[in-house]
């Protein structure tokens, strides 16, 4: 009886133990510096600040629109997204799981089988939304000079997966609000997650980050440390 009850246990117990010692770990990959703080404050800044929007799992980079995000991401007029629109001043871009990110617009969307295809592998997705005015929000602001930026936007593009040369777009996917999806390089799992993605981002900008920051909770506090 004890042999059967101590079976039962373990396996109650070792999902359990899996997911603390993975947040232990996150909490860890963030506070080993991966690379410092490189901005030259000196240099002349974008007009607008670049911003960080995260939740409780995930971190999407706003980006302002300017003479090189119009240029650059000139590829969404073709799918109708408001690129041109007066009143458009970010894009607000992420990375992530294709299942998870198409289907889950709140958290009360998130299933189970969805979450177990994202945490063990799937293929991975761009998601572009429009923004306005964002400097009332609360969200943090990354000041950052013209070349700086210039490094994240080609950082950015890159994700987008090309076919014949162009990004693939997923005509079937949006969540209604202006908002588009688009084929991705490289694969989502829980070793390789959207926060992740946006700590190569900050550091392909100049930013100081973390080594290893797959929560939301390990990206915000590696960017407090070393920015």
């Amino acid at each position: 009886m004890n042999k059967w009850l101590y079976r039962i246990g373990l396996t109650l117990f070792s999902p359990v133990l899996a997911v603390l010692l993975y947040l232990l770990a996150a909490l860890i990959g963030g506070l080993i510096p991966a690379s410092s703080n490189s901005i030259d404050e000196a240099s002349e800044t974008l007009e607008k600040p670049v911003y960080l929007l995260a939740n409780l799992l995930h971190t999407d980079i706003a980006i302002p629109v300017n003479s090189l995000t119009l240029a650059e991401f000139a590829f969404l007029r073709e799918v109708g997204f408001p690129l041109d629109n007066p009143n458009l001043q970010y894009l607000v871009i992420g990375w992530g799981s294709e299942e998870f990110y198409t289907s889950t617009g709140d958290y009360s969307d998130i299933k189970l089988a969805t979450a177990w295809k994202a945490a063990t592998g799937d293929t991975s997705v761009m998601h572009v939304a429009p923004a306005g005015d964002l400097s009332n929000k609360g969200f943090p602001a990354l000041k950052m000079p013209h070349s700086n930026f210039a490094d994240l936007v080609k950082f950015i593009k890159a994700g987008f997966l090309l076919e014949d040369a162009m990004p693939v777009h997923l005509v079937d996917k949006t969540f209604g609000f202006g908002d588009v999806f688009y084929k991705a390089n490289g694969n989502f799992n829980i070793f390789n997650p959207c926060n992740k993605w946006a700590s190569a981002a900050l550091r392909k900008a100049g930013f100081g980050t973390g080594l290893w920051t797959p929560t939301a909770y390990s990206f915000a506090l590696s960017h407090r440390l070393y920015n």
